[in-house]
């Protein structure tokens, strides 16, 4: 199911019968997963308390599955494990679409796997671990802490696994070596912390002008062009993508152009002051 649109004061900055799906090993249960939603073909994605964070389950067909930006509270990592076993799969790897502390989680029952990030996102972890996973000490038990950010560099372009093809795209927009996921055969992209319903354009701290924002953007049209499902890291799964892509790309350049915007997205929690930073950096360009 694809819904899309914020629902009202949500913060920008969660029975069929048993049967067997293709490629499963074991049947899906009766009751199934309880918190995962299958938005598109063997692409799954469960909401979380935590700003309307998503994490994305994307099955390979043969009893394995990718487990994208994992997120965010015990209890909800907690219930990702069994919702697999619901579906019948297991975790065979990670990914981190970006460095930032609500995307490098990971729960012990999803098993001692590779969990990926591009390697400026890798060396990002290990170099500024403190910096990284810092935050999650307010929200998150020990454990979970020190599983946070132990990534490992993604090898090229294409994702080395056993699922649909998934491209990697690398921009510089949300954050420094920020991916975005293409699912070419779903016609679908996991956009990390870009293009959502709930939040606007929000480029990392070093990024004083939103040049290095616009960029990355306009780095992802083609891709978004091609795509009929995005995925974002915050808000709701959308099946228009050129919209999301084009709101943003709207709201930059009201900033450019008249140093102000009428974005619906301003008035929903924690925006006005985002967009009063957004506004300060597009006045030093």
């Amino acid at each position: 199911m694809i819904v899309d649109g914020p629902a009202a004061g949500q913060h920008a900055p969660e029975a069929p019968a048993a049967r067997r799906r293709p490629g499963h090993t074991r049947p899906v249960t009766p009751s199934g997963p309880a918190r995962l939603s299958e938005v598109a073909p063997g692409v799954w994605v469960a909401q979380s308390r935590f700003f309307r964070q998503n994490s994305t389950v994307v099955l390979d067909g043969r009893g394995g599955a990718l487990v994208v930006d994992p997120a965010y509270y015990a209890d909800e990592l907690a219930a990702i494990p069994p919702d697999l076993e619901a579906l019948g799969v297991r975790a065979v790897a990670g990914l981190a679409t970006h460095r930032h502390y609500d995307h490098v989680l990971w729960h012990p029952d999803l098993g001692d796997v590779p969990r990926w990030a591009t390697p400026g996102t890798v060396r990002a972890a290990e170099e500024h671990r403190e910096e990284v996973v810092g935050p999650l000490r307010r929200d998150l038990p020990d454990d979970l802490v020190d599983l946070a950010g132990r990534l490992a560099p993604i090898d090229g372009e294409v994702v080395a696994w056993s699922g649909p093809t998934a491209v990697v795209h690398v921009h510089h927009a949300h954050a420094p070596h920020h991916l975005a996921l293409e699912l070419p055969e779903l016609g679908l992209l996991l956009a990390g912390d870009m293009l959502s319903d709930v939040e606007l354009p929000m480029p990392d701290d070093a990024d004083t002008d939103l040049v290095a924002y616009r960029t990355g953007l306009e780095s992802l049209e083609e891709v978004v062009r091609r795509c009929r499902v995005v995925v974002p890291g915050h808000g709701s799964v959308s099946d228009d993508p050129l919209a999301r892509w084009a709101a943003d790309v709207a709201y930059l350049d009201d900033l450019e152009r008249a140093g102000d915007s009428e974005d619906g997205r301003i008035g929903l929690d924690g925006m006005a002051e985002l967009h009063a930073d957004n506004r300060g950096r597009a006045s030093r360009r």
